[in-house]
């Protein structure tokens, strides 16, 4: 529509200014031959007065659809960046989920292995006394063959 106010804009101010000038400077009436023709303004004022307002209500109802279809397009951005900050936020809750969960499951590995530690060391304990023990006695039964052959 918009469009449409300004195409009519134009073509009433160039009716308008070319019919003034025709009646400003015409030799058109029989017997008229004067030069300038003081009756060419009207046209020229009645094609300013109604060409000029036309292009502005153009322009207006343009300038108004343009702004009502950058406003549409600005929401679904928006909207589109809350669905997304959404999706974030929900990535996020889960990964700290996961990440709640991983270092429990550390803690509890953590644990698992000192236990089992604590009980390879108390398996291992009676078999390094033995291992002292033979150890002992081989280094006095030594120390008495060194003492016998000396």
């Amino acid at each position: 529509m918009g469009t449409i106010l300004i195409v009519a804009g134009i073509v009433v101010l160039v009716l308008g200014l070319v019919s003034g000038l025709v009646l400003l400077t015409g030799n058109f009436w029989p017997g008229y031959n004067q030069g300038f023709n003081m009756v060419g303004w009207g046209p020229v004022l009645v094609g300013l007065a109604n060409g000029i307002p036309l292009l502005a209500f153009g322009a207006v109802l343009r300038l108004l659809t343009d702004v009502e279809y950058n406003s549409r397009a600005t929401l679904q951005v928006a909207e589109q960046s809350r669905k997304s900050a959404e999706a974030a936020v929900k990535n996020s809750e889960m990964l700290m989920k996961n990440t709640e969960t991983l270092m429990r499951n550390t803690e509890a590995a953590v644990r698992n292995t000192e236990t089992a530690l604590k009980s390879v060391g108390s398996a291992l304990a009676p078999a390094a006394a033995a291992v002292s023990g033979a150890m002992e006695s081989s280094a006095g039964a030594a120390t008495k063959e060194a003492g016998a052959n000396a």
